[in-house]
């Protein structure tokens, strides 16, 4: 690329790869600290409308929530873990009542091969009693999470 006096002919200078790549490199450099400047930025000014309402941001982004300590929003919290949690306790009172239900139609399947193979007799009466203790662990997560 260097001429015989040992210097790069201008017009080459514009057509390098080298030098494009470089200059789109410190392109892509300045505009990374300009969106890293502008978070910085929305940041502090998130922060200092959150410090204004007294609340803190959430979690699931619907705004500020009160603070902690205000007894209503305190309330309304408690109600809606409540809610959440009778609602999950339900879900997993069916879960278990299902499972339970699926571990008894494995028994009956095994007792069934039991029944017409003599030879690994053992084994599915095992794996038959397997279902049925799986299903007895259901039906008591089941009691527990329904009451």
């Amino acid at each position: 690329m260097a001429s015989q006096r040992g210097q790069q002919p201008a017009a080459r200078a514009h057509d390098d790869p080298s030098s494009a790549a470089d200059s789109r490199a410190v392109a892509a450099l300045a505009r990374s600290h300009e969106v890293r400047a502008q978070g910085r930025r929305q940041l502090q000014e998130t922060r200092a409308r959150v410090a204004e309402v007294g609340g803190r941001p959430s979690a699931a982004g619907g705004g500020p929530v009160p603070k902690a300590d205000e007894p209503t929003a305190r309330a309304v919290d408690l109600d809606r873990q409540i809610q959440r949690a009778r609602n999950s306790r339900a879900r997993l009172a069916q879960m278990a009542a299902d499972l339970a239900e699926t571990e008894d139609l494995v028994a009956a399947i095994h007792d069934r091969l039991a029944d017409r193979d003599p030879r690994h007799v053992g084994q599915y009466r095992q794996a038959a009693d397997h279902a049925r203790q799986a299903a007895r662990r259901a039906r008591e997560i089941q009691r527990h999470t329904a009451g």
